[in-house]
């Protein structure tokens, strides 16, 4: 069992308010779900305001499956948080004034999904581009009237076959509209008809390669530092919850390590369906995040996280005939949840 002998406090804590949201994205992790998604309670929020280790993090992220801002008690939980490290995920589609008084006054960061040009981005997330935009400019209008610099804004996008031709031309547009960053992650495919739209391969991939050294000039010219994952499988396995000594609270207040077992669902690596399981530490209405923290077998999930201590499925010699690729229930070295065949560790996918 791993003994803590250092410094190993919660430093960022993930708050998702709910598991709604007001847009239905192909590429959404709801989308094969088969539960109905639900809001933060009340009862549940209280308790996580209560809780030392939310107060003493170094960073709160407001964000998950679903859209923040689309909880009914978004500005008042925000308000009641009070904490000043604050970030934000959105789709930016339903900022009203009030709303966007809460993110200007509250958030230090605020990270928007733009997959694509006008055209492509309303293929894959059903509302048209210059909302989106539009919104970002109030932010940004909001942001000199105040006199500040925060919150910083940044775009992310999800690369697929679908926008990967558009994304040298977005970064022009995106500084123009306000953007300071701009983050590029692969598609971890939910469905049978996303399956083979990724854009990354087991092994080096000179096509993709290309593409990436195109980008990084055209956003360095316009003033927009660019970060884009890897193109192939990253040997080296690192997981970055882990290391940032982060953890996930759920709109149900259930306790989850990253975004990926933090529902139920299923997901498509290189073409292989998987079944995704929800593991869960404890939950914060039982117990204080402290002591879930600590408890042995979240100790051990961590360690061996932090040590790589499992295999790497990807890359296995038995990877089309082992019954442990089908899900994340365990794996071969009975690790239970398994993290082997994980694609956040390998640098393909990355978090806001």
């Amino acid at each position: 069992m791993f003994s803590c002998t250092y410094n190993d406090n919660i430093k960022k804590v993930y708050i998702e308010l709910t598991q709604k949201c007001n847009l239905n994205c192909r590429s959404c992790f709801r989308s094969n779900w088969k539960r109905e998604p639900a809001d933060m309670r009340e009862e549940i929020f209280t308790r996580l305001l209560a809780d030392n280790n939310v107060r003493k993090a170094e960073t709160l992220v407001i964000g998950g499956v679903g859209e923040p801002t689309a909880h009914p008690a978004f500005i008042d939980f925000t308000e009641r948080l009070v904490h000043d490290n604050m970030e934000l995920t959105s789709n930016a589609y339903n900022w009203d004034n009030e709303t966007l008084a809460a993110i200007v006054k509250h958030y230090k960061r605020v990270t928007v999904s733009v997959d694509g040009l006008p055209e492509t981005f309303k293929e894959i997330r059903g509302f048209d581009f210059t909302v989106m935009a539009e919104n970002v400019q109030r932010l940004v209008k909001a942001k000199k009237e105040a006199g500040i610099k925060t919150p910083l804004i940044i775009a992310m996008l999800v690369l697929s076959e679908d926008n990967i031709n558009k994304v040298r031309d977005l970064s022009p547009i995106l500084k123009k509209t306000g953007f300071a960053r701009f983050i590029v992650s692969n598609l971890l495919p939910q469905t049978e008809e996303d399956k083979n739209k990724i854009t990354y391969t087991p092994y080096l991939d000179e096509k993709k390669r290309r593409f990436v050294h195109a980008w990084y000039p055209v956003a360095s010219a316009n003033g927009i530092p660019m970060k884009t994952p890897m193109t192939k499988i990253n040997s080296e396995h690192r997981c970055a919850f882990v290391e940032n000594e982060a953890i996930f609270i759920t709109a149900d207040g259930n306790i989850a390590p990253c975004y990926r077992i933090a529902h139920d669902g299923q997901e498509f690596g290189f073409g292989r369906k998987k079944r995704v399981q929800a593991a869960y530490f404890g939950n914060i209405l039982e117990k204080s995040l402290n002591d879930i923290w600590y408890q042995d077998d979240y100790l051990d999930f961590r360690f061996r996280n932090f040590a790589s201590r499992y295999p790497s499925c990807i890359d296995c010699d038995y990877v089309e005939c082992c019954e442990y690729i089908t899900s994340s229930e365990a794996d071969c070295r009975a690790n239970e949840p398994s993290c082997a065949d994980c694609l956040w560790c390998r640098e393909l996918i990355e978090c806001p």
